[in-house]
């Protein structure tokens, strides 16, 4: 194989990334620029960094929305883990009548588009008074993920021995303190991945926000899709906001790189 034939996948490999990266390069772009610069013909390849007017403008109207998002998602987030985390646990280590049956549900569950639900569930917070509330939204997202985290949660459980979980059984732990004490130290790297799906899902979600939210709970999607209009369409101000809106993900999964990685590797050999 000559060395034309084996760079072909490598110049493959840079122009399919490029042609995925580019319009997040433009939007970083295009961030830094003021409006005639966004439309300028010939293009403003490289943008003054300095400029930071458009996230000034941006956070000093929005930025209770943008508190709202974090509220949210790591309030969804926390819901899903205490609720998933232990039924993942019972459904495991548990033996009961339709017991595999059950588990089938819980992820058939999570087949359904949310956006199906959304007019039940705004007649359902209408009638709670729950509408544009920052609980209605933590409970939708939870619900919603909870089927997810559940069956990827009993993947990481399956892969703890489970003569460690008689042994200390055996050496008189309750189920909860067996739960509390082994398992879920056992399984943190999956706890990890677990909860950064979450995360991702919670703070990207746009379609349930705008449709349970008018002013109070709205949530940073919302207002970002707020920029596009009849009449105009924000350039300077969707990238700024969309520079905002993917920075949390990115820091959370750095932080959680390490037990991702290995949550990934515990739960992909099934015993």
């Amino acid at each position: 194989m000559n060395r034309e034939t084996k760079a072909l996948p490598l110049v493959a490999a840079v122009f399919i990334t490029f042609i995925f990266t580019a319009p997040i390069i433009w939007m970083v772009m295009a961030a830094f620029k003021t409006v005639v610069d966004i439309y300028a013909v010939p293009p403003v390849w490289v943008p003054d960094f300095t400029y930071l007017e458009n996230f000034k403008v941006l956070l000093s109207d929005n930025w209770p929305f943008l508190l709202n998002s974090l509220i949210v998602t790591v309030g969804a987030t926390v819901l899903s883990l205490a609720l998933a985390l232990p039924a993942a646990f019972g459904l495991v280590y548990f033996q009961f009548r339709s017991q595999n049956f059950l588990a089938d549900w819980i992820l058939s569950t999570r087949m359904m588009p949310p956006i199906a639900a959304a007019v039940p569930l705004y007649m359902v917070f209408n009638g709670f008074g729950m509408l544009d509330t920052i609980p209605a939204l933590i409970i939708v997202y939870a619900g919603f993920n909870l089927p997810f985290a559940i069956w990827v949660a009993m993947s990481f459980f399956r892969n703890i021995p489970r003569e460690i979980i008689e042994a200390a059984r055996v050496e008189g732990c309750s189920w909860v303190q067996t739960f509390r004490l082994v398992a879920l130290p056992l399984a943190k790297s999956g706890i990890a991945t677990v909860a950064t799906f979450v995360f991702i899902f919670a703070w990207n979600e746009l379609l349930l926000a705008l449709f349970l939210t008018t002013r109070e709970a709205r949530t940073f999607p919302v207002v970002i899709s707020s920029f596009s209009t009849v009449t105009r369409t924000y350039w300077e101000l969707i990238s700024a906001a969309t520079i905002i809106q993917i920075l949390p993900p990115v820091i959370f999964t750095i932080i959680m790189q390490r037990h991702i990685v290995s949550g990934l590797t515990m739960g992909a050999v099934k015993h």
